[in-house]
């Protein structure tokens, strides 16, 4: 792969690929999924093997006699121009873009032929005799999260390459401020304990902001203590450890509850949780209005420190860091796609600490980087292909209900959001639905990507808050009626796919 396609830099390196023809026929379109923001190859056995499940881009495969392809972004996995670690200068960074990313699969799309080695998962198609380039074969890309976005932008800026795209939980909206992003999870909070939860968050960030010394080094002692302890062991944190603690590590503590809800949601992630603190660990009868309005604030910050021991949010082990991801997302959304989470101190039902400012994940940002980046991120080279306003054909936008990437895609409640409502009706083949209505569905109760695939074999990758890929496990359905849809809109689609004749046959023999 070339480093760099327009500014004419030397120099190439590899970017790896999987293929799955094992549904093949001559004609058939090309599916191809892409990994985003992660390393690719633990991917590989989901949605390319279907290991203990089935993934959409295997289904639309067999559907229509197509070849998978699963793509690793550059700057991620083994798709590596430069090694990435503290000593990854500026200079190096200048190369992860969106639009070097983006120009990334599109030089692959116009060169792509089955590699020899797959002939051997369908020896009855004689791969040497396929035409994949996209002026002769569709291309389908399927995507959740910022793949999602990348798809949904190529079908804007690349339409002759990518004839039609799945976007799942697709944040288009590139903007420095993010103060939205857990609304969502308030929004599905039982009113108890969104009510004491914001009740414990306001009075933590002004007891640490205007408090005396004593109280706030008390506070932040107990918030530590909390996380450190578990329902089998008190810890007591030291009143020096906790004065040495900032107040954004201290008020944070109270956020432990959060760390995963993207994927798991509410019921799974959250209820066990108010329901401990509505209950001081199931002591007393829970309040309509929650602790803090039925009896005192300290009876609401005890009961949730209770919950924090009760859960132990600590030691639970999520999904494994991946140091080389972390760090080449940061220059992404450093650079150009903000996301920053902060907290709004006039959100009136704000659940995040205010401390987690603006500025604080700016600086963040220039600490890690250094001048080479941006004084702020450079959301205007996203958001150029529409964002909220975009109206690409051929595009299938799903969402969860209580998702927090939705504030940022084309369904966001907003307030500063268009407000655009998705429908269900498949729009005609390369035209775009009318304004400010899209092509999509909302999954009722669900959260971030829960549609590409579906778990039907529980797995140790699927335990404990931990998953592969951008999946949200929690339910089966979305991935049913996510698939159902796109396939009604690809036998629309599909058929008016006009550069080979012999394609458009196929196809509609293949309708169902």
């Amino acid at each position: 792969m070339p480093l760099d396609h327009f500014g004419g830099a030397p120099g190439t390196f590899k970017n790896r690929y999987w293929v799955n023809a094992s549904y093949y026929e001559l004609g058939g379109p090309v599916f191809f999924f892409d990994s985003g923001e992660q390393n690719a190859e633990p991917l590989l056995s989901y949605y390319l093997q279907e290991y203990h499940g089935l993934s959409a881009t295997m289904r639309l495969a067999k559907r229509y006699n197509g070849v998978a392809v699963l793509w690793e972004h550059r700057f991620y996995g083994d798709s590596l121009p430069f090694p990435v670690n503290d000593n990854t200068t500026t200079e190096q960074w200048q190369f992860l873009t969106t639009e070097q990313a983006l120009e990334d699969v599109v030089y692959f799309a116009d060169r792509f032929t089955l590699p020899s080695s797959t002939q051997s998962q369908n020896p009855s198609v004689n791969f040497s005799s396929a035409a994949l380039h996209p002026s002769l074969t569709p291309w389908v890309w399927i995507g959740g999260s910022y793949p999602g976005v990348r798809g949904a932008l190529l079908r804007v800026r690349n339409p002759a390459t990518f004839f039609a795209v799945w976007a799942s939980s697709a944040p288009v909206q590139a903007q420095v401020d993010m103060a939205s992003y857990y609304k969502a999870a308030e929004r599905s909070l039982t009113r108890n304990c969104s009510a004491d939860w914001v009740a414990v968050t306001k009075y933590v960030d002004a007891t640490l902001a205007n408090g005396t010394d004593a109280e706030q080094i008390l506070l932040k002692q107990r918030l530590l203590g909390a996380r450190a302890s578990s329902p089998t062991k008190n810890v007591t944190v030291s009143l020096a450890t906790a004065a040495n603690t900032s107040d954004v590590s201290a008020a944070g503590v109270l956020m432990d509850p959060l760390d995963f809800y993207q994927y798991y949601g509410f019921n799974a992630s959250l209820l066990p949780f108010c329901n401990i603190l509505e209950t001081h660990n199931f002591i007393v009868d829970a309040q309509e209005f929650g602790l803090a309005a039925a009896d005192s604030i300290e009876v609401a910050l005890d009961s949730f420190l209770t919950g924090l021991v009760q859960i132990n949010y600590d030691e639970i082990p999520g999904d494994p860091d991946d140091p080389v991801a972390d760090l080449s997302w940061m220059w992404q959304y450093c650079s150009e796609y903000g996301f920053y989470q902060r907290g709004d101190p006039n959100n009136p039902l704000s659940i995040e600490t205010s401390f987690l400012s603006l500025e604080l994940f700016q600086q963040e940002c220039n600490n890690t980087f250094g001048s080479g980046l941006p004084p702020s991120p450079q959301v205007e080279h996203v958001n150029k292909y529409g964002g909220w306003d975009m109206s690409p054909s051929n595009v299938l936008f799903t969402m969860g209900e209580f998702d927090p990437w939705r504030t940022m895609g084309l369904a966001s409640i907003e307030d500063n959001s268009p407000h655009r409502l998705p429908s269900v009706v498949v729009p005609r083949c390369n035209e775009a639905p009318a304004y400010p209505s899209f092509f999509g569905l909302t999954h009722a109760n669900m959260v971030h990507v829960s549609d590409l695939r579906v778990l039907l074999t529980p797995d140790s990758n699927h335990s404990d808050f931990r998953t592969v890929g951008f999946y949200s496990p929690v339910s089966q359905e979305p991935f049913y009626s996510g698939l159902a849809l796109f396939e009604l809109a690809l036998d629309e689609w599909l058929p008016c796919f006009g550069a080979d004749k012999t394609i458009q046959s196929v196809l509609m023999d293949r309708r169902f």
